[in-house]
């Protein structure tokens, strides 16, 4: 019996085995059970049609995590992500450096959560190759921001050069940022947090491409992401070393742009000349504002409400198996969400029933080689109401990690193993 489908079969095989079996022995307790809990399950498979579909409107501004570089593979070709923020002061106050504060050095640092690819080999660390610059432009508070949005940049670069970072779990990278930005601090005096802003305007972030793409995961909730300047302060014959901490965190405007440049099949959306494409062999999830799945078993569902109009679901689970073209390191979970006639989708009912959601979450299976999640409760309602809008299927994390991973299709005729497919029981 296929892998996939094998714990399926056991798990209702046993399930059967309870509902069937009496004891021979003694009829004792025959009268308690309820005779409409007893019920024969029909075990069945739905099959759909299916789309890889463009991120185009990926909300960025907010978020705890920021991914900054290059991500390049054969299958999806190149990714970019550029943080910008907003440099702002502690507890929305102004600040100052009179003259006798004399300013060593300002150091901002990052904590990073993860850097692709990993350090391997001998090679235990990054070299990271980064670059800020001012913007030309200053981030608004309380404004959305996307991942196609864009601020433009001047002339002036606080920070150009190559940065080597230890591989290991608590990585932070700090930057020396040079006299054009001490120059904006020395001998000046700002009232208040907006003030400040408006001078500073804000940073581009950005990894530079050297030959070897690289992507980090920056923790913006981390304390040891911040902006900290070095100071002595000198008054006669007393000197005091003091520091400040400038705020680049979650707290302070901030947004990521992503940038796509596909290859294969995908290459058309790089012309924004469709917003699909087919997925009768592959479906393919990216992040970064890149490519989610549609899958459409209106058909299926259409059919099966008509032939089964009081037709119970007891259980569901989509499989979505991992196509033998994914790159070798998968995403951790894909999530799902109901689509609507006017475009809104939303989350599926199953995912808020952590008693019965638990194991069949979206996660990936390595053993099986597949995702797979509970849709119950999904299920019921489409077969309810006669028809499927569609249900949308996007990583989770996409904002905050640069893996990427290609389903198989919805034909079974041209997958390699099986299709994408709704497993499911029930009765009536």
């Amino acid at each position: 019996m296929n892998r996939f489908f094998l714990a399926f079969f056991l798990t209702f095989a046993g399930l059967g085995l309870l509902v069937s079996c009496n004891e021979k022995e003694s009829d004792l307790g025959v009268d308690l059970q309820d005779p409409a809990t007893l019920y024969n399950g029909i075990i069945d498979t739905a099959y759909g049609i299916a789309y890889t579909v463009f991120d185009d409107s990926l909300l960025t501004s907010g978020q705890s995590n920021a991914l900054i570089g290059c991500y390049s593979d054969n299958v999806f070709g190149m990714s970019e992500g550029i943080l910008f923020t907003q440099i702002t002061t502690a507890n929305d106050g102004g600040v100052e450096f009179d003259q006798y504060s004399h300013i060593d050095s300002a150091i901002l640092s990052f904590s990073l959560a993860n850097v692709y690819p990993d350090a391997t080999g001998s090679k235990s660390y990054h070299n990271l190759h980064f670059e800020v610059y001012q913007l030309a432009e200053k981030l608004l508070r309380d404004s959305a921001y996307y991942a196609f949005d864009d601020v433009p940049v001047n002339s002036v670069c606080f920070f150009d050069d190559v940065v080597s970072v230890a591989q290991s779990d608590s990585m932070v990278v700090s930057m020396n940022l040079n006299e054009n930005f001490l120059a904006l601090v020395r001998n000046q005096r700002y009232g208040s947090a907006e003030e400040f802003e408006e001078m500073m305007k804000g940073v581009r972030i950005r990894l530079v491409n050297d030959g070897t793409p690289m992507m980090a995961t920056v923790n913006l909730a981390a304390s040891a992401t911040k902006l900290t300047t070095y100071y002595r302060y000198i008054n006669g014959s007393d000197t005091i070393a003091r520091t400040y901490d400038f705020v680049v965190s979650q707290t302070a405007p901030h947004f990521s742009r992503f940038v796509n440049n596909y290859s294969g099949s995908l290459a058309t959306f790089n012309a924004n000349t469709a917003d699909s494409v087919d997925g009768s062999r592959y479906l393919y999830l990216s992040p970064m504002g890149g490519t989610n799945i549609k899958v459409n078993f209106n058909a299926f569902v259409q059919q099966f409400s008509q032939l089964h109009p009081y037709a119970v679901i007891h259980y569901a689970e989509l499989l979505m198996p991992v196509a033998d073209i994914a790159p070798a390191d998968k995403p951790d979970m894909i999530v799902a969400f109901k689509c609507y006639n006017d475009g809104t989708v939303v989350s599926i009912p199953d995912i808020y029933d952590t008693y019965t959601y638990s194991g069949f979450d979206g996660k990936y299976n390595a053993d099986q080689g597949y995702y797979r999640m509970r849709i119950t409760q999904h299920l019921q309602k489409i077969v309810k109401s006669g028809m499927d809008l569609g249900t949308l299927l996007v990583l989770n994390g996409r904002r905050s990690s640069a893996l990427r991973t290609v389903i198989n299709g919805s034909d079974p005729t041209m997958t390699a193993n099986h299709p994408i497919c709704i497993r499911f029981v029930y009765s009536e």
